[in-house]
């Protein structure tokens, strides 16, 4: 059976979909899918520390939509940080 792939909105590189966070765009604010299952056009970040610092550093625009990640709910935008923060006191 065939693994499906997604791209990274930052590095553009191709990864297994379960292996990245995925972002969806529900009206006019982006939300943090953990499960992958919510409905909407999903976007996705890999697990690199840069990808994720980068996307929630600037204003990325996602595709051709001319949001990024100013449009992150708030919720989201706290579980993201503290992924990536976790990530790099586990670096060290």
């Amino acid at each position: 059976m065939a693994v499906p792939l997604r791209t990274c909105l930052i590095c553009h590189q191709r990864a297994e979909k379960k292996s990245l966070y995925r972002l969806v765009l529900i009206g006019a604010e982006l939300f943090y899918d953990n499960k992958h299952r919510a409905p909407g056009r999903g976007y996705y970040i890999c697990q690199k520390v840069e990808c994720l610092g980068r996307f929630l550093e600037g204003k990325r625009r996602l595709g051709r939509l001319p949001i990024g990640s100013e449009a992150l709910d708030t919720e989201s935008r706290a579980l993201l940080q503290g992924v990536l923060k976790k990530t790099i006191d586990a670096r060290g």
